[in-house]
């Protein structure tokens, strides 16, 4: 078990709770997964491992999955307890967000990333410029009803699994499309990352289990201790930045949460 530990340096010890940190702060106070933050810093330090690139991206991906489904648990919680979460909602966006999340891995695992990037990013980068426009751009009153309304939480299943980030990062700006309340919306958002990442967490866990190249620590291709490391300072975090929230203007977290979204986006675009 020893030798687990020391195959990370202190440096990649700090970097890994430093990272935690701040996912823990994006999913109390937004509402969003932490595979926008924890992917890029993973396949660095994966590569410093001298694990080769392909296999340090798809590692990477599956560890900040498997590290939103602790850092969601506590977020989802607290938001749970500050009321803030729409149980009808929830019912209602579930099972759509459950069958978009299993296509989407299908979909990751066989389309082409460039596009698969691109066509998240385009919806990131809209969605961004409807929240940094307030009210003046909304599609409806409320959310759709009936089999119309199913079509959201299914897209918002597709995209966030395909390309790994948390199903909050694109559910909440949805909503807001809609009239939906934005402290409600990150609540909301809070528990689906919760929902999409779990099936992705038990996908990477079995997906290349026992082929070499990669992190001693790995099962598949989740890498334990770096999900222990991102998830225990995000345990703490998430639930200050929770009650933050509360507090927050919401103008200013519409703002933070477009800022993000245009951030995300770039990423993904670098990344491809």
């Amino acid at each position: 078990m020893l030798d687990l530990f020391s195959a990370y340096s202190p440096l990649i010890w700090l970097a890994l709770l430093a990272t935690g940190s701040l996912i823990g702060l994006l999913a109390g106070l937004l509402g969003v997964g932490g595979g926008v933050v924890a992917v890029p810093v993973l396949i660095e330090i994966f590569e410093a491992m001298e694990v080769d690139r392909p296999t340090a991206l798809i590692l990477a991906v599956g560890t900040a999955q498997a590290n939103i489904v602790v850092a969601s648990i506590s977020a989802a919680t607290a938001h749970w307890r500050a009321g803030t979460i729409d149980a009808a909602l929830v019912r209602t966006w579930l099972p759509a967000l459950l069958a978009g999340t299993v296509a989407g891995l299908w979909l990751g695992s066989h389309a082409s990333a460039a596009v698969l990037t691109g066509t998240f990013a385009a919806v990131a980068l809209a969605l961004a410029v409807q929240l940094g426009a307030s009210d003046r751009l909304v599609l409806g009153p409320t959310p759709p009803r009936g089999p119309l309304g199913q079509v959201p939480p299914t897209i918002v299943g597709v995209l966030a699994s395909a390309v790994g980030v948390g199903g909050g990062t694109l559910s909440t700006p949805v909503l807001t499309l809609f009239s939906f309340p934005l402290k409600r919306a990150i609540g909301a958002g809070a528990l689906f990352n919760l929902v999409i990442a779990v099936p992705a967490t038990v996908f990477f866990l079995i997906h290349d289990i026992g082929r070499p190249g990669r992190t001693s620590d790995a099962i598949g291709d989740v890498a334990l201790i770096c999900v222990a490391a991102l998830s225990l300072p995000a345990l703490f975090v998430a639930p200050i930045a929770v009650r933050w929230a509360m507090r927050a203007p919401v103008l200013m977290l519409r703002r933070l949460f477009a800022f993000c979204l245009v951030v995300v986006a770039v990423r993904l675009l670098l990344r491809a």
